[in-house]
């Protein structure tokens, strides 16, 4: 766990609320895993002339930060980040690892990312747009080891998630990500489950850049029941 410093990206600023848009930068970065858990942000007063803010500007948008457990904050020792998926992790690990278990979580999935996906299409920022094919990028690399390509598929799904704006949506697409956590693993090691997984990734984004709702969740659909596939032989 890094607990260094983190370095924050610039940023240009639009009309919107200034402390908004902060905290949306910063979640970005967060939920790419540019920061990760345990970096220690940058002071208030660093943050505000980093952005050439004010210090209100800058507490307004850790509050933010904080109210979504993405970043912990100590008097005296500044914001922390926090991982994103550990509400998740603590949900999950109450549950056993059964087979009914992993059935429930793929249907949760079957049900709620058609939906993510339409809604992204709708919703997204250029802000999302920019993550989601810099992430396909990273993904299209034939060199990408399977726990790599794993972690993108994560990031993918989570930043179109994050692209609904709607944090519930969030937390639900994750709590099933770890229920199916072994499964996603076994699939990856496999170059046919990356590639599958990557043209999936691929439709989807297409869909949601052209602002298409209704292909973009269809693209959902058949990428899901790709996964469906794959999870049946590798088990």
């Amino acid at each position: 766990m890094d607990s260094s410093g983190g370095s924050i990206p610039p940023l240009k600023l639009a009309s919107r609320s200034i402390s908004a848009q902060i905290a949306d930068h910063v979640e970005q970065l967060i939920m790419t895993g540019t920061l990760k858990p345990g970096t220690r942000l940058p002071s208030e007063r660093q943050l505000a002339a980093q952005f050439k803010v004010s210090r209100a500007s800058i507490r307004e948008a850790l509050s933010e930060l904080e109210s979504k457990h993405l970043i912990e904050r100590v008097q005296g020792r500044g914001s922390t980040v926090l991982d994103p998926m550990s509400n998740t992790r603590r949900l999950a690990a109450l549950m056993k690892a059964t087979d009914t278990d992993l059935r429930n979580a793929i249907e949760l999935r079957e049900s709620v990312e058609p939906q993510i996906a339409a809604l992204a299409a709708q919703r997204a920022r250029p802000i999302d747009l920019a993550a989601l094919s810099s992430t396909i990028d990273q993904e299209a690399d034939k060199g990408i080891s399977p726990e790599r390509s794993l972690q993108l598929d994560i990031q993918f799904h989570l930043l179109l998630a994050h692209a609904t704006g709607n944090t519930m949506l969030l937390t639900v697409l994750q709590f099933s990500f770890k229920c199916t956590e072994h499964v996603r693993e076994r699939s990856h090691q496999t170059a046919a489950g990356r590639r599958i997984s990557l043209i999936g990734h691929q439709l989807i984004e297409e869909a949601v850049k052209a602002r298409d709702p209704g292909q973009a969740r269809h693209a959902m659909i058949r990428h899901l029941a790709d996964v469906r596939d794959i999870s049946a032989l590798v088990q």
